[in-house]
C-alpha cells in the first residue's frame, strides 16, 4: 500500500478528485478549469491521463483514478 500521508492538495483539486471517484473512477476532461486540477492531482499520482493530451486541439483527455489516489479518499473520508 503506497502512503498517501505526504499529499497535499487544494481543496478544489480534493473535489475534482471525488468527482472522478464519483464518476465511476474515470472522467472526460475538457473544460479548461479542469485541467490545472487533473494535473495537480496527476503530479501526486492520484490521477493518471489515459487517451488524449492536455494543450492539443481538441482540449481534451480522459483521466482515471490510480490505487493511491483511492487510497488518499479513503484516508481522508476515515480522518473526517
Amino acid at each position: 500500500m503506497c502512503c498517501t500521508l505526504n499529499v497535499r492538495l487544494s481543496s478544489e483539486a480534493r473535489a475534482f478528485l471525488r468527482t472522478v471517484r464519483n464518476a465511476g473512477g474515470s472522467l472526460h476532461v475538457e473544460q479548461d478549469w479542469q485541467i490545472p486540477l487533473a494535473k495537480e492531482c496527476a503530479a501526486h499520482a492520484l490521477l493518471g491521463f489515459a487517451g488524449g493530451t492536455i494543450g492539443a486541439v481538441p482540449r481534451s483527455s480522459r483521466v482515471e483514478m490510480t490505487g493511491r489516489g483511492y487510497d488518499y479518499l479513503d484516508r481522508l473520508m476515515r480522518a473526517h
